[in-house]
């Protein structure tokens, strides 16, 4: 007997085999560490419903990486500004695909329009303000005074198929048949990766920190490899690459490609932010830092070589659009130093 869903479920009865039919989609559009936060939830699916089908839709730029996860047999690809003719050939997709039930992970207004005019009888979806037209069975998220994990909240819309919420599994291994990247990369147990970027100014370390860091760890005969993508990172990398011998691979690398970096790497350094969760899909340590943000809610969902450094402030978390101190001190009071005894730990 399928288990009654929990009262963050607000359909009594969960989906019968009739309705969830031979295929489902999964909409999660953006940003990479969200989509790397559905992982679990898909497992999940896939062992209850091992013959069902699973679409999942994303924009261009994530679309490598979702098709490497295990258990999606079909990747839909959505501009994020669509017009009528990509709205009209992703009905027709819909169609073909005989999807009777869409998942929508996000619950944004991009992702809301497409599970509305998707056509399928069963749309889930986040219980929101104002887009609760889209959808057909509704979850509340957990309540903002009780920090859960944003990988629970994913899982929590599977309560419509019968699925219970726990235990939740981590990530499944990832596998990287073809990476686009440097032909020379190899394993190096001395490399460390640094991504040099944020996502925006409130996770900013900033060139100082990045640059004691590096030059402590070259010191201590390490090899040092830069990723990064935006203006601002490949800016970042280039100062440093000018002070200090390493790899300057920032613009360089697919998505896949860096997965396949730091897979062959002995740490990665970063701060919160979609390479980090990447990086989380590997087996390799990790040394990643938090400031708006709370690991509790956003945190890498591993179990082993995760260390987590954290300035201990009361402002903490934020709406990162305003900082009270306006130096960002959650960034700027995590130490270089601490960062280097981080690492040293996984690489003597």
């Amino acid at each position: 007997m399928n288990p009654t869903p929990s009262a963050f479920a607000l359909v009594s009865s969960p989906l019968s085999a009739q309705d969830i039919g031979d295929c489902v989609l999964f909409l999660r559009p953006r940003l990479l560490g969200d989509i790397i936060f559905t992982l679990p939830a898909l497992e999940l699916f896939a062992r209850r419903f091992p013959r069902v089908k699973v679409a999942y839709l994303t924009e261009p730029a994530y679309a490598d990486i979702v098709r490497a996860f295990p258990h999606v047999d079909e990747v839909l690809v959505m501009d994020r500004h669509p017009g009528p003719a990509s709205l009209l050939s992703f009905r027709r997709q819909i169609r073909r695909l005989a999807c009777n039930v869409t998942v929508d992970f996000h619950s944004g207004p991009h992702s809301a329009l497409l599970s509305r005019i998707s056509g399928v009888p069963h749309r889930i979806g986040y219980l929101t303000r104002n887009r609760n037209w889209a959808y057909n069975r509704l979850t509340r998220r957990h309540p903002r005074r009780m920090p859960r994990h944003s990988v629970a909240n994913q899982v929590r819309l599977l309560e419509h198929f019968g699925i219970p919420h726990r235990p939740i599994p981590f990530y499944p291994t990832i596998r990287i048949d073809n990476p686009a990247g440097p032909a020379h990369v190899s394993f190096d147990p001395t490399r460390v990766v640094i991504h040099v970027g944020a996502g925006n100014r409130f996770r900013n370390w900033g060139f100082p920190h990045f640059h004691a860091l590096t030059r402590g760890l070259i010191d201590r005969g390490l090899h040092v490899a830069l990723i990064g993508h935006s203006v601002e990172e490949r800016a970042t990398a280039s100062r440093l690459a000018a002070c200090h011998p390493l790899d300057n691979l920032t613009g360089k690398l697919s998505l896949p490609g860096i997965l396949s970096l730091v897979s062959l790497s002995g740490a990665y350094v970063g701060v919160d932010s979609g390479p980090l969760h990447l990086a989380s899909l590997t087996k390799t340590p990790l040394v990643a830092l938090y400031g708006p943000n709370l690991p509790a809610v956003s945190g890498p969902w591993r179990s082993r070589k995760v260390t987590i450094l954290q300035a201990d402030l009361p402002c903490r978390p934020c709406s990162q659009r305003r900082c009270r101190y306006d130096t960002i001190r959650c960034m700027q009071e995590i130490s270089p130093d601490d960062v280097l005894k981080a690492v040293f730990q996984y690489i003597r």
